[in-house]
């Protein structure tokens, strides 16, 4: 399946991604996670995407696109998390299923109030080991992760807020951007983690089958990567 999870930071995607991809086999894929591993390698992408990241910014719309794609180009399924966050973004991922005769199966929106959201982060770690991320208070580490857990420099109380704006302002109108294509599902993200991830599983056995999918490969590769070489120059 190709699902795409949105929702506003905090809200439980990355929870429920890779609890989705345990149990239907797609795998998950964070942005998020692309991000921080350009930043970790300290490549001179990296180094520009860490300013952002601490001043609580979305990175440019060709950055996000270009790692996305490449990333997806050899896949025939997956959950995104963190991808499309713009109109732009959305945009970039039509055309290249498109160009692949494919399609999106469904869009989820996971929803809470904010105030929820602000308390939630200041709770989570992330596993460097393992990249997972647990709630101290109601998802704590097992344990077999051995950790460290670390508090991201994008779940602060400052950049939590800008964040939460950024989101109202770009992301959100993807929800009436994929509604109107009969792709959008709204999901509670409120109660406890097992009866949110039901949820989610209860969506997708309705929807209908669809034929086997062909990864995006070729063009979208190619189109990812001349983004990329217009970046690195």
């Amino acid at each position: 399946m190709r699902i795409v999870l949105l929702g506003p930071q905090g809200v439980g995607k990355g929870t429920q991604a890779q609890r989705l991809s345990e149990r239907i086999g797609a795998p998950h894929v964070s942005t998020g996670d692309l991000v921080r591993a350009e930043i970790a390698a300290q490549t001179p992408l990296g180094r520009t995407l860490k300013d952002r990241t601490e001043r609580g910014e979305l990175a440019p719309d060709e950055v996000i696109v270009s790692l996305a794609l490449t990333h997806l180009a050899d896949k025939t399924s997956w959950i995104l998390d963190g991808f499309p966050r713009t109109l732009t973004q959305a945009r970039a991922l039509d055309e290249a299923l498109a160009n692949a005769g494919e399609a999106l199966d469904c869009v989820l929106a996971l929803q809470a109030p904010d105030a929820e959201v602000v308390e939630r982060l200041s709770g989570r770690r992330q596993s460097e080991a393992t990249g997972r991320i647990y709630n101290l208070a109601n998802d704590p580490p097992p344990p077999d992760d051995p950790g460290p857990f670390v508090q991201r420099e994008d779940d602060h109380p400052d950049n939590i807020r800008r964040r939460l704006q950024i989101y109202h302002t770009a992301t959100e109108p993807l929800k009436g951007y994929y509604a109107e294509r009969g792709l959008l599902r709204e999901i509670d993200s409120t109660g406890p983690i097992d009866a949110v991830t039901d949820a989610i599983l209860a969506v997708l056995n309705a929807l209908p089958a669809r034929a086997s999918k062909a990864p995006l490969s070729g063009t979208a590769r190619a189109a990812a990567q001349t983004r990329a070489d217009k970046l690195a120059s």
